[in-house]
């Protein structure tokens, strides 16, 4: 009976996940935006929009974008890293510190020196995890 006492509540919030591979959640002082499988620049954009503008304090706050379980990161041109920089850029002005979580393969897609960091123009750094993204990101480590 234990399942029942999550009821709905749990199978709701289980089928939002499997059909929104793009979603936010607060860790610590930090805004996790994550990505899982298949997802579009629009989703992205839509979730992240929603996240920036729903905050009462317009202060920077500090982001981890989580891509370690996106889909087809390698993939992505030059002009949609770009793309996807400048739509945090829109934001800089409400972001302290740009934490990227992705697989080794893909890490310097998101250097301090990509393109996606460029168009972003805020304080990039890409990360293997989600503590040391965090460590990162609450100024423990340089």
């Amino acid at each position: 009976m234990a399942s029942s006492a999550c009821g709905s509540e749990c199978q709701n919030t289980q089928r939002q996940k499997e059909e929104m591979p793009v979603f936010t959640r607060m860790k610590n002082a930090a805004l996790v935006l994550t990505v899982d499988g298949d997802y579009t620049s629009n989703e992205l954009r839509r979730v992240g929009f929603s996240a920036f503008e729903s905050r009462e304090n317009a202060s920077a706050m500090q982001v981890l974008l989580d891509l370690s379980g996106a889909a087809g990161i390698g993939d992505k041109t030059p002009h949609e890293l770009r793309a996807a920089g400048a739509f945090f850029g829109a934001f800089r002005d409400r972001i302290g510190r740009l934490a990227i979580v992705a697989s080794p393969e893909v890490l310097s897609m998101f250097d301090e020196g990509s393109d996606f960091a460029a168009e972003a123009g805020v304080t990039v750094r890409s990360c293997q995890s989600h503590a040391e993204a965090m460590e990162w990101l609450e100024g423990r480590t340089g």
